[in-house]
């Protein structure tokens, strides 16, 4: 329904003409349309941001446990290399460099060890209250042989990161 308008100067007036436009353009957003979208999309965003940062955090402890693999890989075979002497690093705890000790005349072990604990320290950073960083070495019988059964516990930041590692090696 067309409005009537009294007054013919009115008609022609700018005021007229504004109303016109306003209601016959309904294409164009309100306000309230561009606050709604704009809402939503914030929500989007702030749920991206809490994925990546969900992401990082899995990243970072994933590197982590594998520089202790790595560690421990690299303790094992030096130790399998040394089968001589693999006694000598029986008890050793890598979360104290200062506080390693061999038996005398068992330098070359001792740099190992030194060696190994401020690479994990390094890696992983100094130990914490719960954190583990053991070497085992028990010599078994099995049938007329002896083994050795070598086990590296180590864990990093209070426990988040453990890594288990066990190895048979034949007695001389």
């Amino acid at each position: 329904m067309k409005r009537k308008f009294f007054f013919p100067a009115l008609q022609a007036s700018w005021i007229y003409k504004v109303d016109k436009v306003m209601k016959n353009n309904k294409n164009a957003f309100t306000l309230i349309e561009a606050l709604v979208s704009a809402a939503i999309t914030a929500i989007g965003f702030a749920g991206v941001y809490g994925l990546v940062a969900t992401s990082n955090t899995v990243i970072s402890d994933t590197i982590d446990k594998e520089k202790l693999k790595f560690q421990n890989t690299e303790i094992i075979e030096s130790i399998g290399a040394d089968q001589s002497n693999i006694m000598e690093y029986h008890g050793k705890d890598l979360s104290n460099c200062a506080a390693l000790s061999t038996s005398t005349g068992k330098d070359k072990q001792l740099i190992k060890l030194k060696n190994w604990c401020s690479k994990i320290n390094g890696e992983v950073g100094t130990k914490r209250a719960n954190d583990k960083r053991i070497i085992r070495v028990e010599k078994k019988q099995v049938g007329s042989n002896f083994v050795y059964i070598v086990s590296l516990e180590f864990n990093g930041k209070n426990d988040k990161k453990s890594v288990f590692m066990k190895q048979v090696f034949y007695a001389p």
